[in-house]
């Protein structure tokens, strides 16, 4: 018997003992036509009911007669005990919908890399220090001076991105009434462009607005904080947020994979690096820095001797700054 004739019986089945039954008594009134006698013939033939279980089990998928068992069974449960079963379906849903988020935020966050062009090409630069204790230990925070010139240094090879920590800030959108919290980074000019990334809305920053302190009072938001808190509002070009004594014009929306450079953290708004009051300390790591390197530059040969070329200016920056400190 065909396995498609065993599925057709499985969801057919009291068709199926219907006919298994007629089947059975036509044979034992045949035998009986024939001048057999009765009582023999029920004899030879046995129980009619475990005749049908036997020729029912031979013609049906078990596992799918099974599956349609629990199934008819589940569903008159369900509809037997409606609140219990309501309830009990809407905890499993918000429980699947709630570790799809949470799994497709740790995935962004934690596990996907950088949606940038380029990645390959992109490291961190880190440099050691005295820890606590007297201990060595390593540190990814650069002053914007020595960026400044370790970046101008290696500018033929490589390119340096500055990116400070998404710390929480407190900025409000019209007075102080309006304050709120927002994930607020600092990035060199440079860094949109050179990891590929395009605006959703607006235009993204550029190297022209890392010019000095104080000359570019722009934003970006990024697309989760643009969707989430103005319901991706077009019109948000030239609104004003402010932070502290400082207004920035907002002018773009970033692209919506990209959350920023710091893993378990997505920024809400990006301003220019000179804009920063740290920016011209020299006494102060504030920042990371990565380089990138240019098209065309083999990382095997060039990265060592980028590296000792790097250490060379940030150790003649040090000593330089501790002498105007003394």
């Amino acid at each position: 018997m065909s396995l498609w004739s065993r599925i057709l019986h499985a969801v057919s089945g009291d068709r199926l003992n219907g006919e298994i039954d007629e089947e059975l008594h036509s044979h034992v009134e045949e035998a009986i036509a024939s001048g057999r006698d009765p009582d023999e013939v029920r004899r030879t033939f046995g129980s009619i009911l475990r005749q049908r279980e036997a020729s029912h089990s031979i013609r049906v998928a078990g596992w799918l007669e099974s599956l349609l068992a629990d199934v008819r069974f589940g569903s008159r449960q369900l509809c037997r005990n409606k609140v219990t079963s309501v309830a009990a379906v809407l905890s499993l849903a918000l429980g699947i919908g709630s570790c799809v988020a949470a799994f497709r935020l740790i995935d962004a966050l934690l596990w996907r890399p950088l949606p940038i062009s380029g990645a390959s090409q992109l490291y961190v630069l880190t440099h050691k220090m005295t820890g606590l204790y007297g201990k060595p230990a390593e540190d990814g925070h650069w002053a914007t001076p020595d960026f400044n010139l370790m970046r101008d240094a290696v500018k033929d090879q490589a390119d340096l991105i500055a990116v400070s920590d998404a710390d929480r800030t407190d900025i409000n959108w019209s007075t102080q009434d309006d304050m709120e919290k927002a994930h607020v980074a600092y990035v060199s000019g440079n860094m949109f462009p050179l990891f590929g990334l395009e605006p959703t809305l607006g235009r993204l920053l550029a190297p022209a607005d890392d010019r000095g302190p104080g000359v570019a009072p722009y934003a970006v938001l990024s697309w989760d904080y643009w969707n989430h808190r103005f319901g991706r509002d077009p019109h948000i070009l030239g609104r004003s947020l402010h932070i502290g004594d400082q207004s920035f014009e907002i002018i773009g929306v970033g692209p919506r994979n990209f959350t920023g450079t710091e893993k378990g953290t997505v920024t809400d708004v990006f301003l220019p690096l000179s804009m920063n009051r740290f920016a011209t300390r020299d006494s102060v790591s504030w920042h990371r820095t990565f380089l990138m390197l240019k098209p065309g530059v083999d990382p095997a040969t060039a990265l060592e001797p980028l590296r000792q070329h790097l250490a060379a200016v940030s150790r003649a920056f040090e000593a330089w700054s501790g002498f105007w400190q003394r």
